[in-house]
């Protein structure tokens, strides 16, 4: 699987169900956060295991919100199922569209997507923190790094340049997508891909950080600077995420042990269409941003952009320009 495009559809439950780095770290941050008595808002339920933990963990009333109503249905089953009548609220419905009786201890959410913000996880929780904590409640996960790191990965670039992608179902069409998405160039679109770190050109960087409180950013430009560590073919970013879940359980996706599908996280891979060879000592210069399209029509609900150059003592070797153009 390693380097390989993926897709995701309607087989994602059921794989976030069997991965256990998801569950195993939610499972015990949940076990650390949440104390009885409390009250716990599950925030994207979903099938309704992470709130499960939360009523296991001693929640004396757990909110479920969730806008898919067939998931709703199952996770109220669980809840039922598992000896929590009278003890849960299911709510179907937007997160922005719900109300809650009164406000909560503990926030629980799971809107993390491989390059971390790509689920739009920013207003969501601002909106949820404002109306539904308590001023001395808490957020799980509490803390979220992106990161990105220029590749070698000659495999996932023939994979884009082709227009290949592996699925869970094998029914996916990447240029159906493309057309749809309204992009002619396959190398203006990220990727799910397990990247390893082999892979990796230089040292990682921090590429935006969240807090969920006030001064969270949707939007923003990073300007990056990579030094090259070793000589190899530069086809692109690998970004991933390490979001701090509670004081003692970090969720860590950088590695490659999620090459062998323990998590349904795999990296995201932001491509660049000309591969530039680099050599140990050159310099890649990224300007990174994340918007909104302008268009309301837009199949995206928020684009990302790469550009930048590559220098050798000073003389440009090569440069780079792709762009969700929603």
């Amino acid at each position: 699987m390693a380097e390989t495009i993926l897709d995701w559809e309607e087989d994602f439950h059921r794989l976030l169900l069997n991965d256990r780095l998801r569950m195993d770290a939610y499972k015990n941050a949940i076990q650390e956060v949440v104390k009885p008595g409390m009250v716990v808002l599950d925030l994207g339920t979903g099938t309704g295991v992470m709130g499960l933990f939360a009523l296991q963990a001693g929640a004396k009333h757990l909110y479920a919100i969730d806008v898919n109503s067939a998931m709703i249905e199952i996770a109220s089953h669980s809840f039922e199922t598992n000896g929590f009548s009278g003890r849960y609220s299911v709510i179907n419905a937007l997160s922005y569209e719900a109300n809650l009786p009164e406000k909560v201890d503990v926030i629980i959410s799971e809107i993390l997507g491989a390059l971390g913000d790509n689920e739009d996880f920013v207003p969501i929780l601002a909106d949820a923190r404002q109306r539904f904590l308590k001023d001395d409640g808490k957020m799980l996960p509490s803390y979220v790094r992106d990161f990105l790191v220029p590749i070698s990965s000659v495999k996932a670039h023939q994979q884009v340049k082709a227009k290949e992608c592996k699925t869970l179902n094998q029914s996916y069409d990447l240029e159906k997508l493309l057309q749809k998405l309204g992009l002619n160039n396959p190398f203006d679109l990220y990727y799910e891909v397990v990247i390893p770190n082999k892979c990796h050109l230089s040292q990682h960087q921090i590429a935006q950080e969240f807090k969920f409180d006030e001064n969270d950013r949707a939007t923003y430009e990073a300007k990056l600077t990579f030094t090259v560590e070793v000589d190899g073919l530069f086809t692109g970013f690998k970004g991933f995420f390490v979001a701090h879940l509670s004081d003692s359980v970090v969720l860590d996706t950088s590695g490659d042990d999620i090459a062998s599908n323990v998590t349904c996280w795999k990296h995201g891979y932001l491509p660049i269409e000309s591969p530039v060879e680099v050599k140990k000592g050159d310099e890649i210069y990224l300007l990174y941003s994340r918007y909104y399209p302008s268009d309301r029509n837009s199949p995206f609900r928020q684009c990302y952009q790469w550009s930048g150059t590559i220098k050798r003592d000073g003389k440009l070797m090569g440069d780079f320009h792709q762009s969700m153009k929603g």
